[in-house]
């Protein structure tokens, strides 16, 4: 059988509510207390005013009196009217504040004797004033009067004084009533808190500092957090535990996701460590491959070489020494080309240092021009490159780039372009600007015609590393090289070269500027 739910809500909410409802018991029985008191109060004060204003009364019209009997008395009634108008008020007053209409009228009673009073006061002024003080008349009424109103006048005051020892008892009852309750309320706020205390709170607070160490420990093997009661609180540490049990298992699987990538990264390391190896033997390889292809191929060209040399000196026929210049000049360029491959592959591997010194342009760029002369045979080379402009870097090399960027146009601009060369001299460098008018970089070519291998898909003759290797020369000497194309009316391409220039041209632009 399941355990029955208790509600901690409901538990707190009814600690609340006895509480409140004692302090509202409390402040109730004051607010009463003393509303009751000051009514009680004020009935005893007006007892005491009305009783005074009686003795007042008796007075005035004792001294009204024998001022009459007096031979020259005085005759004024004013007083005595002033006593009976105040006593009149106070009763009034005290009809006022009668809570009913029964009450009222029992109050209202002493007017009708007030009223005897001012009766019996008005025919003794009358007979006073019409007779001589020592009259049978006046003496008459003045036994009639002796013998009527002072009665009536002890009667009410008795009556008074009564209604203020009533009161003053009653108050004195109240203050007791007061008392009591005031020591009930005492007693019942501690006993109630107490057991408030004892009975909600005190549990309520050691399953909270419970839960806090448990908490604690959880997640290090401690165990769940203690439910207590079927209550809120149990249903909110019950979520928890199973918020925990969910946390641990994902904890376990990310522990187990861990292990196995380290595993994975372990394994991809000895992978990587042994793609490694072998790309460094396959480099090896690469290195002693193309060493032995350039020991391999400079032979035979060496002695080809020799060869037409030989022939050449010995003043062959005209067919014969074309033959011979040709086949002297198509070495020369196969040898270029395997010197290509090998720096190439020298410079990847860090092994190729560069020459640096004052190159002068102008016998460089005829020199590169020369090598060309039977390719650039069907196009119009233009030139001006600035008399005495000297650069820094190595002239092998940078005769290499010029001749591989005017091969480059021969090749792709075909017969009847023209290929224009210029070289100025500027604040940042000198400007070598080799342009063409053929039909220019294929669309989306230009961004990476400079990477090596890069080919526009023409099937144009060609390997794509004439551009790459230009690239590399001006950037190892401190220069940049880009691309320009079109040139004008959606044709040509620019290839300018910036190269730092010797110190004594740049000194002098520097002077200048």
């Amino acid at each position: 059988m399941r355990a029955r739910r208790s509600s901690l809500r409901l538990r707190l909410m009814l600690g609340a509510f006895f509480l409140v409802a004692l302090a509202v018991i409390a402040a109730f029985i004051a607010s009463q207390g003393l509303s009751r008191a000051e009514a009680l109060g004020t009935e005893a004060i007006a007892a005491q005013q009305r009783m005074e204003g009686y003795a007042a009364l008796s007075a005035r019209v004792n001294e009204r009196v024998l001022g009459a009997l007096a031979p020259a008395g005085a005759r004024s009634d004013a007083a005595v009217h002033d006593a009976l108008a105040q006593i009149d008020a106070l009763i009034a007053e005290d009809v006022a504040r009668a809570p009913n209409a029964a009450e009222a009228s029992r109050r209202a009673a002493p007017a009708m004797a007030v009223g005897r009073i001012r009766g019996h006061f008005e025919r003794l002024a009358r007979v006073l004033e019409q007779n001589p003080p020592n009259s049978d008349a006046a003496l008459a009424a003045l036994s009639l009067y002796g013998l009527q109103v002072p009665p009536v006048l002890a009667e009410q005051i008795e009556h008074e004084r009564r209604r203020r020892d009533a009161t003053m008892a009653a108050l004195s009852d109240l203050r007791r009533d007061l008392g009591g309750a005031a020591v009930a309320v005492a007693v019942a706020a501690p006993v109630l808190l107490g057991l408030f205390w004892f009975a909600l709170l005190r549990p309520l607070w050691l399953r909270v500092q419970a839960t806090a160490r448990a908490a604690g420990r959880m997640g290090t093997g401690g165990g769940p957090l203690p439910l207590g009661p079927r209550d809120e609180l149990s249903l909110l540490l019950a979520r928890m535990n199973q918020m925990t049990n969910r946390l641990d298992r994902r904890r376990a699987r990310l522990a187990q996701d861990h292990a196995k990538l380290e595993t994975t990264v372990a394994e991809r390391t000895a992978q990587l460590r042994q793609a490694n190896d072998r790309l460094s033997r396959i480099d090896a390889e690469r290195r002693r491959f193309f060493a032995d292809v350039s020991h391999e191929l400079r032979t035979p060209l060496t002695v080809i070489l020799g060869e037409t040399e030989l022939a050449l000196r010995q003043s062959p026929p005209p067919d014969l020494a074309d033959a011979f210049v040709t086949i002297q000049s198509r070495a020369r360029r196969l040898f270029r080309r395997i010197e290509d491959l090998l720096r190439i592959a020298r410079s990847e591997s860090g092994q190729l240092d560069l020459e640096r010194r004052a190159v002068p342009l102008a016998p460089l760029v005829e020199a590169a021009l020369a090598d060309l002369r039977p390719l650039l045979a069907g196009l119009r080379v233009e030139t001006a490159v600035a008399e005495g402009l000297e650069v820094l870097g190595d002239p092998d090399w940078l005769r290499q780039v010029v001749a591989g960027i005017a091969e480059n146009a021969a090749k792709y601009a075909g017969a009847g372009a023209t290929l224009r060369i210029t070289a100025t001299p500027t604040p940042d460098g000198a400007v070598l600007s080799l342009t063409d008018d053929g039909p220019g970089l294929a669309p989306g070519i230009e961004g990476r015609a400079l990477d090596r291998f890069a080919r526009d898909g023409s099937g144009a003759p060609g390997f794509g590393v004439g551009l790459a290797l230009a690239r590399w020369v001006v950037e190892a000497q401190g220069g940049s090289i880009a691309l320009h194309s079109p040139v004008q009316d959606g044709r040509g391409l620019e290839v300018r070269i910036v190269l730092p220039l010797a110190a004594a041209e740049k000194e002098e632009l520097w002077l200048a500027s």
